[in-house]
């Protein structure tokens, strides 16, 4: 049955109007994961999920932030969130703060690009990001494409506050 249905798409409710984009902006950047996250005050939620890894990254799925707990590897997405700029790890394993992350020792993934979604009034409530196994760079494009999909995500909480779940 494992051939059924190889990855499917996923989002909250209030982002499903973005899952096509989602998946097509998995496809031109060639990533195994495109994700849409909400910043709790512990945790990263997933609240879209396309591209491959969509086994491993569930609507509703949660990653615990490390905080102020230097024995943890932060989260990309966390550091995304709390510098309210861009993050680019080429490969996580050769890199000094996130080498032994849960995405890379879980997942296999340790390439990753984020970049913060802001609420309304300005605040970071989230990141899109993209993810792979293999080590790469972005291009201009491929950056803009990521951009873009941000810009559709904050265009919908701005209308919908409940949108990232």
């Amino acid at each position: 049955m494992s051939d059924a249905e190889p990855h499917k798409t996923d989002t909250t409710t209030g982002l499903a109007p973005l899952a096509g984009q989602l998946e097509k902006v998995a496809e031109l950047l060639g990533v195994k994961s495109v994700l849409v996250m909400r910043s709790e005050a512990d945790s990263m939620v997933v609240a879209a999920t396309a591209g491959e890894a969509t086994q491993h990254y569930t609507v509703g799925a949660a990653g615990k932030k490390a905080l102020t707990d230097e024995s943890r590897v932060p989260l990309y997405c966390e550091r995304v969130v709390d510098g309210d700029s861009a993050v680019f790890v080429r490969d996580s394993r050769a890199d000094t703060t996130f080498a032994g992350n849960e995405d890379e020792v879980e997942f296999g993934l340790h390439n990753y690009l984020g970049l913060p979604v802001h609420g309304p009034s300005g605040q970071v409530v989230g990141t899109v990001c993209v993810l792979d196994d293999t080590a790469r760079d972005y291009t201009d494009e491929q950056r803009a494409q990521l951009s873009q999909l941000a810009s559709q995500v904050e265009r919908i909480i701005s209308g919908d506050g409940s949108a990232l779940g």
